[in-house]
């Protein structure tokens, strides 16, 4: 005679599977949540990389047949009229970027400290103050600056270079083609709502009181606390905000063309003498491999410095 309750369960048990042959919700929503990413990514790859490589291959395209590379020879000769070359345009670009970058990481890195460690109330006001080049425009500020030159201009009837008082010389000093140091201040105050928040980000990781406290208890200076402590701490957040500065020194455009400055680089770009859609197409392409290339550096020398502090 069987017993009812040992039947029950076996039957029960041939009839539900084991719960090991079913996948369970959560690997099921792990892989859809990457064949998602893979499809974003890919989407991604194609807008972005697409129009690149529609570019490089009208570039290089013969009109009559075949591969050609006289559109990348041609944008490295001297145009005919007199206005500067290729490289002598990007040294320009660069030599500002330079300029900017090491006025702008050095008004930016001590004000952050000082607002850390001594002012904390005043961070809202002076994040403030930092967002304003982004409300007025460029034109606002090219239109301020043309009226401090024109207050500041000696008579009409003075005799050039007699008359001139201090401030105008030191402007006129600024504003020099040779050394355009007139842009790389403008350029500063445009940087300055990017370099301050990408400082801050670094500054908020680390804990920048107890870390100068111990250096200032063992006896270190402010530049040795500045230098030796904070900054290496701060090593991704100032190539971070290096890069903001040179990115947008590359591409501005607004403020050089209208002060009359014909050789940086965005300026040379749109007054390029040639009718050739291949020489343009060209040129941009150049620029934007360049960009990469220098991002690439970036991220490698950032990478770098993480392992050897991890190490």
């Amino acid at each position: 005679m069987t017993n009812p309750a040992v039947s029950g369960a076996a039957v029960v048990d041939t009839l539900v599977p084991p719960a090991a042959d079913a996948p369970p919700p959560v690997r099921r929503r792990r892989s859809r949540g990457q064949v998602g990413r893979r499809v974003v990514l890919l989407v991604a790859a194609v807008y972005f990389i697409g129009p690149l490589v529609a570019a490089i291959s009208f570039t290089v395209q013969n009109p009559h047949g075949g591969i050609t590379f006289s559109a990348y020879r041609q944008i490295f000769t001297n145009p005919g009229d007199g206005q500067i070359n290729l490289v002598q345009a990007l040294v320009y670009s660069l030599e500002i970027a330079v300029v900017t970058i090491v006025v702008a990481l050095a008004l930016m890195v001590p004000t952050q400290l000082l607002l850390h460690l001594r002012v904390p109330r005043m961070r809202g006001s002076v994040e403030i103050l930092t967002l304003l080049p982004l409300v007025f425009p460029p034109v606002v500020l090219v239109v301020g600056v043309s009226d401090v030159y024109q207050a500041a201009a000696p008579s009409s009837g003075a005799a050039a270079g007699h008359d001139e008082g201090f401030a105008f010389q030191v402007l006129r000093f600024l504003r020099d083609t040779d050394h355009p140091l007139l842009l790389a201040l403008l350029y500063v105050m445009l940087a300055m709502p990017f370099v301050y928040r990408a400082i801050d980000a670094g500054i908020r990781a680390i804990d920048v009181a107890t870390l100068v406290e111990a250096a200032r208890n063992l006896g270190a200076s402010w530049p040795s606390v500045l230098l030796r402590v904070i900054v290496p701490c701060l090593r991704t957040s100032l190539i971070n905000a290096s890069f903001l500065c040179f990115a947008l020194v590359m591409g501005e455009y607004t403020i050089s063309s209208i002060l009359l400055y014909t050789k940086p680089f965005p300026v040379w770009l749109a007054q390029l003498p040639t009718r050739s859609g291949q020489v343009q197409a060209a040129v941009s392409v150049f620029s934007l491999l360049l960009v990469e290339v220098i991002l690439l550096a970036i991220g490698a020398i950032t990478a770098r410095g993480k392992r050897g502090a991890t190490a």
